[in-house]
């Protein structure tokens, strides 16, 4: 195994960058490019600090002259782990100086593993890890036994004690809320664990079991209690429903 030791960018790092040992392996060999001030590493390639891990079967990693790492490409296998966050994904672009991740499903779904959620998509995530917020396509969110299913979702986080944790979801085309036994399908949604409640937008429907098929315009969802409030469309628009009406005979 090779292993190299150089002063590189804090990887995963806060709006307060630093700088701090990081330590390359590579189980086929290392690279070393100095006039395209490049680092390339391959087989169980692995780059580490005391702040995260990332393993990879390929990484490549460049620098500038004061050798400073500012962009990372990982192709395959790539996992990453953090106190914050947890990575899988087939390639990854890491611009440093952005503090963005672009992560690309090519073979398997992407995956974006918070404190208090997981992300899954099986295009891509991007993470603005500065800005504390990531987009996902054709994607979902698991959070607090839910799961929310859209086309795109938005996810904006908090920092709470050191911790990431979901403070509002906001997702547009073919939603799908599941809580439970409770179904809710809709254009766009709020998902807000704040105030506890979901909003979910256009040719909205919601299902609950074999009790209950409600439709309208909007649905204003307590996440708390389970009560749905069904709104129409417009002034013009109805909302109906079908509620089951069994019974159970005594002999």
């Amino acid at each position: 195994m090779f292993k190299l030791f150089i002063i590189a960018c804090l990887f995963f790092c806060g709006t307060s960058a630093h700088a701090e040992n990081i330590e390359l392996f590579a189980d086929d060999g290392l690279e070393w490019n100095q006039r395209e001030q490049k680092i390339t590493m391959h087989k169980n390639a692995t780059a580490k600090t005391p702040s995260y891990e990332l393993r990879a079967d390929n990484i490549e990693a460049y620098y500038k002259g004061d050798k400073k790492i500012y962009k990372i490409f990982a192709n395959d296998n790539v996992k990453i782990k953090s106190e914050k966050e947890k990575i899988s994904t087939d390639k990854m672009l890491y611009d440093i100086d952005r503090e963005r991740i672009d992560l690309f499903s090519i073979k398997n779904p992407t995956t974006l593993e918070g404190t208090d959620s997981k992300i899954t998509a099986n295009d891509e995530i991007i993470y603005f890890k500065n800005k504390n917020y990531a987009t996902a396509k054709n994607a979902k969110i698991e959070h607090s036994g839910r799961t929310l299913f859209a086309d795109d979702i938005k996810i904006t986080f908090e920092n709470k004690d050191g911790k990431n944790q979901v403070r509002i979801v906001n997702a547009n085309g073919n939603i799908k809320l599941i809580d439970g036994t409770e179904e809710l399908y809709g254009d766009k949604a709020e998902y807000n664990p704040a105030n506890g409640y979901a909003t979910i937008e256009g040719n909205v429907y919601f299902k609950k079991g074999t009790e209950a098929n409600l439709s309208g315009g909007s649905i204003l969802y307590n996440m708390s209690t389970g009560i749905a409030k069904i709104l129409p469309k417009d002034k013009n628009s109805k909302v109906s429903g079908v509620f089951s009406t069994k019974t159970t005979s005594k002999k």
